[in-house]
């Protein structure tokens, strides 16, 4: 019998907490105002009273899978399939899915019909019994509230899995647990299914499935299989003179004290400078209530829209790698690469994703023509082309410079880390697949590539994937190279080493890439 893995190991993006006061800011302290639905159990997400658990059903911590539980059952146990299943009367030529399963409990006659219950009953219901009376397993509605909202991939340590933001900034983790059949956990790697309260039919009921690019949607599986549960319940708000400011609040002091510590330096100028804006105006919009000033029109939504941008802002804070992070690795070829990709500050990273002739990454939704460094203008009428400032080898595109090479002033890996690193060259990437041995493996959970050089020594490479408008495209292992395409200057050669595929892509400048460095 396999042994089935229970703990998987993640990263939770903390929120910070502080007891001191904001002295000389106008805004009310934390201290001073009632706990806002939000414990280290549950959380406020915005959802009008309903509460989301910070982990999952039977775990320690947010990053744990938990406990998995056929629907319907209230005990994780070691075998999940139809004839260890609590309410199949019969288990006859059934199959995965589908099948001659009948069930002494949520039935449907021969027409499907119901014929019993639609949602799971309180004593059926792993999280009610476990965890007591107000939680339960979420129904669909309840779960697609949650996957509605704004998400960010989060992998740390090797264990994938998605933060997902709430409509007032506060945000939980949702660990890729895959599922067990019979004892075997299955596709840890490619994402989440989570059991809703909702019974469509007789022998399935309703799961929330996440893949690995992020897209969620409402299925169906087998009520034997084993699944994790996402509890909720539902209480209410404590509102504060009619407005809910404890989210807020507690994301000003949070970067009230993050102002007061962090050294500007240290970190990305474009994120520094968003992170300062997004304070300004969470002061200003806490500052108007407190002076007693007119408020904005939607009060309440202003409020929750001002903390969400704070929280992303904090979030968003890049900090400059130290060059002590990244090693040269010699793999026997003209150059050395370096260790890790920049921003990461060790191989399994993703880093920073940075447009080509750019030096710092952006916030996700802002790699795009009018926010590029090197445009001038978008010219709306011809397909939404830019013109161009730099590097342009057509006078469609701007003033004619012929350079198709990064200038080291705009190069990212030299801007990091100093000295004689650079983005690599077309030729050198081919270097690098030509003469080194290219494997896929899984480190810690997470695929990535082993390159091993003549010499024996390895790098390797995350499946880190892009930046492109609002999404970020992800598993895929695509790197800028040095060099712009000549023919259509609005494009530059990224490396694509995904899936056995050893090739350049063309691809929009304005587009963020991870860079892997090189030096003599």
């Amino acid at each position: 019998m396999k042994k089935v893995f229970y703990m998987l190991s993640s990263l939770m993006i903390c929120l910070f907490t502080s007891c001191e006061k904001a002295e000389d800011s106008g805004i009310v302290s934390p201290e001073t105002i009632p706990t806002y639905v939000e414990t280290e159990d549950y959380i406020d997400l915005g959802f009008d009273g309903l509460l989301f658990a910070t982990k999952n059903l039977g775990a320690k911590s947010p990053e744990e899978s938990g406990n998995y539980f056929a629907w319907g059952e209230v005990k994780p146990k070691s075998y999940y399939d139809w004839k260890s299943y609590k309410w199949a009367e019969s288990t006859t030529d059934y199959n995965y899915v589908y099948g001659n399963v009948t069930f002494s409990k949520y039935k449907y006659d021969d027409n499907h019909n119901e014929t019993d219950y639609k949602y799971l009953q309180p004593e059926d219901d792993a999280a009610t019994v476990i965890l007591g009376e107000g939680w339960h397993t979420p129904t669909l509605d309840e779960m697609w509230n949650l996957i509605s909202c704004e998400k960010r991939k989060t992998i740390k340590n090797g264990v994938f899995g998605y933060e997902y933001i709430g409509p007032n900034g506060n945000s939980i983790f949702l660990p890729s647990c895959g599922a067990i059949i019979n004892d075997e956990l299955i596709n840890v790697e490619w994402g989440g299914k989570y059991w809703c309260s909702d019974c469509p039919s007789g022998n399935v009921a309703t799961i929330i499935d996440i893949n690995q690019y992020g897209h969620a949607w409402s299925g169906i599986e087998g009520r034997y299989l084993g699944l994790p549960i996402r509890p909720v319940k539902t209480e209410k708000a404590i509102i504060i003179d009619g407005l809910k400011y404890n989210v807020l609040d507690k994301y000003i002091e949070q970067a009230r004290k993050l102002h007061e510590t962090i050294k500007q330096e240290d970190y990305s100028i474009s994120s520094y400078q968003a992170f300062e804006r997004a304070y300004n105006h969470a002061v200003d919009i806490r500052d108007i209530e407190t002076k007693e000033k007119v408020l904005p029109p939607n009060p309440q939504d202003s409020i929750n829209n001002v903390a969400k941008e704070l929280r992303l802002a904090i979030m968003d804070l890049y900090k400059l790698p130290k060059p002590s992070d990244i090693k040269a690795v010699d793999l026997g070829l003209s150059v050395r690469w370096a260790s890790a990709n920049i921003g990461a500050s060790n191989e399994d990273e993703y880093g920073y994703y940075i447009s080509w002739g750019e030096l710092t990454p952006k916030q996700i939704g802002y790699y795009r023509w009018n926010d590029y460094k090197l445009c001038k203008e978008v010219n709306e009428d011809d397909n939404d082309y830019s013109q161009l400032t730099k590097y342009v080898t057509n006078s469609k595109w701007g003033k004619v410079d012929n350079k198709t090479r990064l200038d080291i002033e705009d190069d990212a890996a030299n801007a990091y880390l100093g000295g004689n690193w650079r983005i690599p060259t077309k030729e050198e990437f081919q270097e690098l697949v030509d003469k080194c041995t290219i494997e896929e493996i899984t480190r810690k959970g997470e695929p990535s590539l082993k390159v091993t050089g003549p010499n024996g020594n390895c790098i390797y490479f995350p499946y880190a994937g892009y930046a492109k408008w609002q999404d970020q495209v992800v598993f895929e292992v695509f790197y800028w190279t040095s060099d712009l395409d000549p023919q259509l200057p609005i494009h530059a050669y990224g490396f694509y080493l995904t899936h056995g595929s050893k090739s350049y892509l063309l691809t929009d400048r304005i587009n963020g890439l991870p860079i892997r460095a090189v030096c003599p």
